[in-house]
């Protein structure tokens, strides 16, 4: 199997620097009159990410909008259909026909331990039963979209009659996620053979993140030879293209906007900070303790 594969199933579970303190990271990118927020998430969580530190509510509370990647809370019929094409196989093609009877005794017996039936798999892509295997798994280690940061500054901004800037369309995130059918069917093997050691490994990734060890998280993506091979491709479509189209907007907002996205945007290069840094802006960390 090929060791990039590793990090890349990684970034879905994230599908996301210096340390001041045991502490998720928020920064603030300051230039002219435009002050941004970013606090980079994680899509699924837990109720001990909660409470957030004192500070980080305080800057969303000073903030004249958030920004996110897509509201969640707003996912249309028309979107589930969206979803439901692209993650389906064309016409009378099975994933038996896609992947060996190995893999396919792997998947039932995986899907057993998650308690569904492995025959809501037979139409799917094997890209997108490998991102919903992923997810499966870590709801069942106590990791649900309803707990999600994303969600949750969803639900304060609404609460609070803030307004919602979306970063991009829910068919603009599905055409990401799509761009995994180029390696879809390693990209399955792998996540099926690497079962066992997910919750360690999506562990180890929530402690990185919620110690504001960033530098770590990053080099779960830029340590691995996915950036030089066969999957520069999809990196490029799921994180470097987004970024620049999401950087054309963030560049262009007024006053102070509290932006969360996936955490592995953020860092490294063609990461958001880096791309701000470029355009002139100032950065620093806002200390969890003081801001």
């Amino acid at each position: 199997m090929k060791p990039w594969l590793n990090r890349l199933s990684t970034l879905l579970l994230l599908f996301s620097s210096s340390q001041i303190a045991a502490e998720p990271s928020l920064w603030l990118a300051s230039k002219d009159q435009q002050q941004l927020y970013l606090f980079g998430s994680i899509h699924l969580g837990s109720e001990a990410f909660y409470p957030l530190p004192k500070p980080f509510i305080e800057a969303f509370e000073r903030s004249e909008r958030l920004v996110i990647e897509m509201d969640v809370s707003s996912v249309s019929s028309s979107d589930q259909q969206l979803l439901h094409h692209a993650s389906q196989l064309p016409g009378g093609e099975k994933l038996a026909d896609k992947i060996s009877a190995d893999y396919l005794d792997q998947l039932k017996q995986r899907s057993q331990q998650l308690g569904i039936s492995p025959s809501i798999f037979d139409n799917m892509q094997p890209w997108y039963v490998a991102v919903v295997l992923s997810q499966l798994q870590m709801q069942a280690l106590g990791f649900e979209p309803e707990l999600g940061l994303d969600l949750h500054f969803i639900q304060r901004a609404q609460q609070s009659q803030l307004s919602i800037h979306q970063l991009e369309s829910f068919a603009e995130q599905i055409e990401a996620l799509s761009s995994l059918a180029s390696i879809q069917v390693p990209l399955l093997e792998h996540t099926l053979d690497d079962f066992e050691q997910v919750p360690s490994l999506f562990n180890q990734l929530v402690s990185h993140w919620n110690n504001g060890e960033n530098q770590k998280l990053l080099a779960l993506l830029e340590d691995d030879p996915m950036f030089q091979h066969d999957a520069e491709y999809v990196l490029e479509k799921l994180l470097f293209e987004r970024n620049h189209k999401w950087m054309r907007q963030l560049t262009n907002l007024s006053n102070t906007s509290f932006v969360v996205v996936g955490a592995m945007h953020l860092y490294g290069e063609q990461g958001l900070l880096d791309e701000l840094i470029k355009l002139g802006y100032s950065i620093r960390e806002v200390d969890p303790a003081t801001n």
